[in-house]
């Protein structure tokens, strides 16, 4: 028993610390690469007991920047409990895999009692998608299926959550992103009259909502929603807001292609004693600004 005690405390620690870090480089539109060209990483850490981390961040002109991050347990080696938190998306999922005859593992996340995504891949961590990956809404209707190859998505088929058809190949990672053509500052001041209009200030208001629309090759947009919400008063708001905007947008490009492109649109409403004059752009994100 002493022997046994005395070599448990020699191993434990070194069982402790000796995790293994491996990263996953990613280009864009998902493709596979090294470092020089990464837009997105997958930092892995396996630790003890069957734990492992991912960490998914994004890099942009200011650098590297946190996504979310994925707390797993290997609960057998076809179930595993993930915890999420990120941005966009924060729960507990259940990830059930079935191996393929060809090598690849057949996997779909479970949030609670209903079906969240299913699809292939090549690896259980990172998932690496390769072939058919389905999405669904949280009503039980597809919201997606997609085509994969090593993980750079071919294509996609879409669906609103009412069941209506969306545009098809709509991409999520290009060479360069949509523009507003009349600019930035008339989008920020026709948002920022939309919610003055509707009595909606950073005096009154306190959150964050995210408004998501596809900009199409024809430099239009179509199917905007809500994507992160608060208020259902707010986000009438700001859907009214985009879908009487007037303008046309560059489209985004793709390996020298227009393409349709998936714009989200976040907005933060951030409480202050002063007045909130004006919104200003950055990056991505509209920010209540004091004067």
């Amino acid at each position: 028993m002493k022997t046994f005690l005395t070599t448990f405390l020699i191993l434990f620690p070194t069982l402790l610390f000796s995790q293994i870090d491996t990263t996953f480089y990613f280009g864009v539109n998902g493709k596979t690469c090294n470092y020089e060209t990464a837009v997105i990483k997958k930092k892995v850490k396996r630790g003890i007991f069957k734990k492992i981390t991912v960490i998914t961040s994004k890099l942009d002109d200011d650098g590297w920047h946190f996504l979310f991050s994925e707390k797993i347990t290997v609960l057998s080696d076809t179930i595993s409990k993930i915890k999420i938190r990120g941005d966009e998306f924060s729960g507990r999922i259940m990830r059930h895999f079935e191996k393929m005859e060809n090598g690849t593992w057949k996997f779909t996340d479970w949030l609670k009692e209903r079906i969240k995504r299913t699809g292939f891949s090549t690896s259980k961590v990172p998932l690496i998608f390769d072939g058919q990956i389905t999405d669904f809404y949280k009503n039980g209707r597809i919201k997606s299926v997609s085509q994969y190859k090593n993980n750079e998505l071919i294509s996609n088929k879409n669906w609103l959550p009412t069941g209506e058809k969306d545009a098809d190949n709509i991409f999520y990672s290009v060479d360069s992103v949509p523009l507003f053509k009349p600019g930035t500052e008339i989008l920020n001041q026709h948002i920022v009259q939309a919610f003055k209009k509707a009595g909606i200030s950073g005096d009154n208001v306190n959150g964050k909502i995210v408004v998501g629309f596809v900009v199409r090759t024809d430099g239009t947009i179509s199917g905007v929603r809500v994507v992160k919400g608060f208020a259902e008063s707010v986000d009438e708001v700001a859907i009214n807001a985009f879908e009487t905007l007037k303008g046309e947008w560059k489209p985004a490009m793709l390996n020298g292609q227009n393409v349709n492109y998936l714009q989200l649109f976040p907005i933060n409403f951030i409480y202050d004693r002063y007045d909130f004059d004006y919104l200003q752009l950055k990056g991505s994100t509209l920010y209540w600004e004091i004067n």
